[in-house]
């Protein structure tokens, strides 16, 4: 998928793009059916559109819906070529700095972390979130979501962090 005017572009690349959307401007983007070398793309209901959102197909979003009520916005998209959509998942401050391994700019925002650590109490109830840390970056699915996408094909997970053992989330009192 690849958004199709200057617009578009501009709107995926700031760092708020719900801000940039409304009900009477949405996202044109087209379908993108063959590589660079010629051949044709495999079919699928999830679509690449960027790191820092899902985008689908109507009836992906009727399935995964359920999963995601509550943790973003789910936007229509405008295209000649089929009825998509994409969600914006909520940012989360969840990631526990102290225990991840981050590489900063000079300005000490941060550009990349190779190991992540999320604070355990504020993911509970979280599904699908981003971090303010890297708000254009990758999303973190949870397993419901993981589950609700698991049977669509192109699409992989990487675990990226393991929670610790029930009994070590549960503080003792």
């Amino acid at each position: 998928m690849q958004c199709v005017e200057d617009f578009d572009f501009e709107a995926m690349n700031s760092t708020d793009l719900l801000s940039r959307l409304s009900s009477s401007r949405r996202l044109r983007v087209r379908l993108i059916r063959n590589s660079e070398r010629g051949t044709l793309l495999q079919a699928s209901g999830l679509l690449w559109l960027s790191s820092h959102v899902l985008t689908m197909t109507a009836t992906v979003r009727d399935a995964v819906c359920p999963a995601l009520e509550g943790h973003g916005a789910l936007v229509p998209l405008q295209s000649d070529d089929g009825d998509f959509w994409m969600f914006i998942p909520d940012v989360w401050d969840a990631l526990n700095e102290a225990g991840s391994c981050l590489t900063r700019f000079s300005s000490g925002r941060v550009i990349y972390v190779s190991r992540y650590d999320f604070h355990p109490d504020r993911l509970v109830g979280r599904a699908v979130f981003r971090i303010p840390q890297l708000p254009k970056g990758p999303l973190f699915c949870t397993p419901p979501v993981v589950e609700a996408l698991s049977g669509e094909s192109g699409v992989t997970f990487k675990q990226v962090w393991q929670p610790p053992a029930l009994n070590e989330q549960i503080p003792k009192t």
